[in-house]
């Protein structure tokens, strides 16, 4: 049980770390898909390994997908004043 906490934690921290890396939603997904793929590997055992492995990449994937990105992007009014904005 602790394993599965302890990895747990690491998971969730890797991809909180992660997540700010990149304003790309695919490049975020295939990190979490690796951080996920990474703990599954760690928790699973014996023939489960494999399922844990690829459920592990699958929930990364999901996560590391729905980070916001923080990409700002300069905008320009029909007044000409610029403002920033979420891209």
């Amino acid at each position: 049980m602790m394993k599965l906490v302890g990895a747990a934690a690491v998971m969730l921290t890797s991809l909180g770390g992660l997540s700010g890396c990149s304003d790309n939603q695919g490049v975020n997904a295939a990190s979490g898909a690796l951080v996920g793929a990474a703990v599954g590997n760690q928790i699973g055992s014996g023939s489960g390994k494999t399922a844990a492995t690829l459920a592990g990449a699958a929930v990364g994937a999901q996560v590391g997908a729905n980070q916001p990105t923080t990409k700002m992007c300069r905008y320009r009014n029909s007044a000409g004043q610029t403002y920033t904005a979420a891209c």
